[in-house]
């Protein structure tokens, strides 16, 4: 059973290259474009890995982990938050509000197959 990966990004572009990423890893993707959107969708189907935008409108990455994790379904889902933001003290800030890991903005696709592998294996989940 393929891997199912939920993308939260308000930016078309960067939905696109992590889907075919994810895609080409053979992971099932799906696509969100702000919190709310998410939200409703891991509800309605939960995935086996998050990565969601820090800033968006209407609600943002940090709104979306806290709203994630008061749902008991949801609490344990790992996330890996995209973000340009870099300081320790953001990466700090994040951690606290429910980030598992990180992926920066731009990102080499290497980089992001690993990371969710790693967030994988933390919750004994098996990538494709």
């Amino acid at each position: 059973m393929a891997i199912k990966v939920l993308v939260i990004d308000d930016e078309e572009d960067y939905r696109i290259i992590i889907s075919e990423v994810l895609r080409g890893a053979g992971m099932e993707v799906r696509l969100a474009v702000d919190g709310e959107q998410g939200l409703r969708m891991l509800k309605e189907n939960p995935a086996d890995v998050v990565l969601v935008d820090w800033m968006m409108p209407r609600m943002d990455g940090e709104h979306f982990c806290r709203a994630m994790r008061a749902e008991p379904a949801l609490k344990d889902l790992p996330v890996l938050m995209l973000t340009v933001k870099q300081t320790a003290d953001e990466e700090l800030e994040a951690l606290h509000f429910g980030v598992d890991d990180f992926v920066v903005k731009p990102f080499k696709a290497d980089e992001l197959l690993a990371r969710v592998r790693a967030a994988l294996r933390r919750t004994e989940k098996k990538p494709a």
